[in-house]
């Protein structure tokens, strides 16, 4: 039987095989190893790994420095661990040691756009072999383990909006966002012949997409000139998570080899439209949707359901840092946005924060709208995730469906989301969910990396303030 360009990508097996995985490697010819995983802002790290060490590197690891956690978004510094922090927190105090990166097995894949080259995710942990308390795709897994047990099993779908413009690294240099020529000229909102225009990106991307093993069901134009969509097919959460990690650096990857650059940024331009890392979650219990009530009627929502998007709107404002990651992210958060910018929800309402689609028993979830493209995949299901179960265990109730245009409501209505990096990070830092859902380690580490983030936008010199101040004071 001939098999597709996605079943040669992807492996049969699901367990620790060290053998089986070899066998893959070998039957494809494979030189080189691509030993990978995430660091807090999404950017995919690793190693690459000639074929005749991936013995040793799939059974035992590789070692990375553990200033990887601390290098900022821009990789121009260091964050240095504030005073009074305790746990794991990466510093020159104890010389930046090594950590492993663990491979999981389940995510070894060719990457068809490079040569006799393939990839696996892993985890990262300590030389005493412990998990790496903030390493994304560890609190992501440690709350997806939580939800099991409770008899619970979360799936998630990602959609993703990246522009894609005719720039090169080389270009880029000096350009502000006036300057960046898009990929095309003119906004299509689901435009079919501008789609086709554009075809020449996008079957690249579909293809190496379903290639790469990273399930895509749909693509289109989005609201930007040179902006487009994709929706990646639902999936168990952390699966979905890796999907969406490594769409982001594959997309990158592929635009780089004909010329473009892509970027998932929330707002790189003042006058186009935001990329949105929208998520939808539902749960299973027993292999049936536990967010639909019983019956075959759409529209049901179970107890389950409410206490899941009652969670999820309790925590919106506390865990906006988390979805919201940079300062640019907040230029994303304005009215008619399409941004989940309040701590609000209602059925088939995009003007909510928290979305609910009935459509089907099956079908039945919620839609967190908040996050941008910007957002890493593994942090953005962990907030998600983290509110819901808040909402599960504490059997949480939430405010009134919203049948109206929440953008159009008066200021104090209803709860708005933060509308600063800063605001939010407090919020975060105080947060009593965050620590107990994603641990002290990680909210500690990941206030003072955003505080650095701050600071640094505080003492920068805009091309805004040039343009507005140098000749008229």
């Amino acid at each position: 039987m001939h098999r597709t360009a996605e079943a040669q990508a992807t492996p049969a097996f699901r367990d620790h095989d060290v053998e089986a995985a070899i066998a893959f490697l070998e039957e494809r010819d494979i030189d080189t190893l691509i030993v990978a995983g995430s660091d807090t802002h999404g950017v995919m790290r690793g190693k690459r790994v000639p074929i005749a060490e991936a013995p040793r590197a799939l059974a035992d690891g590789i070692n990375l420095c553990n200033v990887m956690w601390v290098i900022d978004v821009a990789e121009r510094d260091f964050v240095p661990c504030p005073d009074g922090v305790d746990g794991y927190f990466p510093t020159e105090r104890n010389g930046y040691p090594d950590m492993r990166l663990v491979p999981d097995l389940a995510t070894l894949r060719v990457v068809p756009w490079h040569e006799r080259t393939a990839l696996v995710l892993g985890d990262f942990s300590t030389p005493d072999g412990d998990p790496v308390p903030i390493a994304p795709r560890t609190v992501l897994s440690r709350l997806v383990q939580r939800a099991r047990a409770l008899g619970l099993e979360p799936h998630t779908a990602i959609e993703l909006e990246f522009y894609a413009l005719r720039e090169t690294t080389e270009s880029l240099v000096g350009k502000g966002s006036a300057q960046l020529v898009p990929y095309s000229l003119r906004p299509a909102t689901y435009g079919v012949v501008s789609g086709s225009a554009q075809e020449p990106l996008t079957r690249v991307v579909r293809e190496g997409m379903r290639a790469f093993g990273v399930p895509i069901e749909a693509c289109n134009p989005e609201t930007g000139p040179g902006q487009f969509e994709i929706n990646l097919r639902h999936d168990e959460t952390l699966t979905a998570a890796d999907h969406a990690f490594l769409f982001k650096s594959g997309v990158k990857e592929l635009a780089a080899r004909m010329g473009l650059t892509a970027t998932f940024m929330a707002k790189p331009h003042p006058e186009w439209s935001g990329n949105s890392c929208h998520a939808h979650m539902s749960m299973t219990r027993d292999g049936r949707n536990a967010f639909a009530a019983g019956g075959d009627e759409p529209g049901a929502m179970s107890a389950t359901m409410r206490s899941a998007a009652a969670g999820m709107i309790a925590t919106l404002a506390e865990l906006t840092a988390v979805i919201a990651p940079t300062i640019n992210s907040y230029r994303r958060f304005r009215p008619y946005s399409w941004g989940g910018t309040t701590a609000t929800w209602g059925v088939d309402n995009r003007t909510v924060g928290i979305r609910a689609v009935c459509e089907t028993p099956a079908g039945t979830r919620l839609e967190h709208r908040q996050g941008g493209g910007d957002a890493n995949p593994y942090l953005v299901a962990a907030a998600m995730l983290a509110g819901a179960l808040h909402g599960i265990e504490h059997r949480l109730e939430p405010p009134m469906l919203r049948e109206d245009d929440v953008y159009a409501l008066p200021a104090g209505e209803v709860e708005q989301a933060p509308t600063s990096l800063a605001q939010a990070t407090e919020a975060l830092d105080r947060s009593a969910v965050a620590r107990t859902y994603l641990g002290d380690d990680f909210v500690d580490h990941y206030v003072a990396m955003k505080r650095a983030e701050i600071t640094a936008a505080n003492e920068a010199v805009t091309d805004w303030e040039i343009d507005r101040y140098l000749e008229s004071v």
